[in-house]
């Protein structure tokens, strides 16, 4: 059995690399064979430096190949000890280095460029051989990538399953002190508890759903984890307020779910918009309420503007129509 094929696409990373890994060992068959002191992995570098208009630039050379700083570095500094190419300081801008091919490094890519010709096609024909255009398809690959990276497609996913997991649910009695300790929780840790907050967390039924608003809980492994109010500001505003997770379950989708239901239910009550108040510090909120939409819109009046932690925060408004 082999195991990586077994696997599919959960290998493609380690298969594309052992791909890659024979195919350098061919190369660097081949430069034996002929009595070349040359590496496959030093190829792009060293290609670039001798047929482009060097000296360049360590930033020059990792943009036009495509990698990292360091990387740059490391197979330069293998070039300099074989004095293939050379490293000095910039004229202008002493703090940057340039490398440029040495007379020595010219007469070895004089020497490689007949062999370079023979790699192209032997690579031509080996991918005509297995009816693969390569580069088309790492073209297209590389082009998926630049749209979105893979460990963001990976997060992601694994973001789609932790929220699936979150369940909510609509306030009811016995919630009550889940939504008033939730939320003193949270405002221990960032702000300070005030009058109005004290009057809204402890009589939710009067203060919030018999105004026409709603209170939603996210339960996960069957607790509840966090908490969020939907405030009925006028027939076509609601804001979303008393929003609090606690720590354990921050970063699990719970805040993500609960908006979610937030906004769904104010969709249906006809509201045109949905505003709320939130600071800087709260950084993951932010970014989720960007994530879903919300813009942020200094003038739009809020009542949450009358706690004194508001002068802290702004104001952000989401378009429903």
């Amino acid at each position: 059995m082999d195991f990586l094929k077994e696997l599919g696409y959960l290998a493609i990373a380690s298969r594309m690399k052992g791909l890659t890994d024979r195919l350098l060992r061919g190369g660097s068959e081949a430069y034996r064979s002929l009595g070349l002191d040359f590496e496959p992995r030093w190829f792009t570098l060293f290609y670039l430096l001798s047929t482009e208009a060097s000296p360049l630039s360590i930033q020059e050379i990792a943009n036009a190949l495509k990698v990292s700083h360091p990387a740059v570095i490391q197979t330069a500094q293998m070039l300099v000890k074989r004095g293939l190419i050379r490293s000095f300081q910039d004229k202008v801008d002493r703090r940057k280095r340039r490398l440029a091919v040495t007379p020595k490094g010219k007469e070895l890519a004089a020497q490689l460029t007949p062999v370079w010709n023979c790699f192209l096609a032997a690579v031509s024909e080996f991918f005509e051989s297995a009816g693969v255009d390569m580069l088309e398809v790492i073209q297209k690959v590389e082009a998926e990538l630049d749209k979105e990276e893979m460990g963001s497609r990976i997060i992601r996913n694994i973001k789609d399953i932790q929220a699936e997991a979150v369940e909510i649910i609509d306030f009811a009695p016995e919630h009550r002190d889940a939504f008033r300790k939730l939320n003193e929780e949270w405002l221990e840790k960032y702000f300070a508890a005030e009058e109005d907050d004290d009057r809204l967390l402890r009589r939710p039924e009067e203060e919030i759903i018999a105004r026409g608003g709603a209170i939603f809980f996210a339960r996960l492994g069957g607790k509840i984890v966090g908490t969020a109010a939907l405030l009925k500001r006028d027939d076509a505003t609601y804001e979303i307020a008393k929003m609090a997770v606690t720590p354990g379950a921050q970063g699990k989708q719970a805040g993500r779910r609960l908006a979610k239901a937030a906004i769904a239910r104010a969709r249906e009550k006809g509201a045109r918009r949905i505003i709320l108040l939130t600071d800087n510090r709260l950084r993951a909120a932010v970014g989720l309420y960007r994530k879903l939409g919300f813009k942020a819109a200094p003038n739009e009046p809020t009542a949450s503007g009358k706690y004194a932690r508001a002068k802290f925060g702004f104001l952000m408004k989401l378009d429903l129509e």
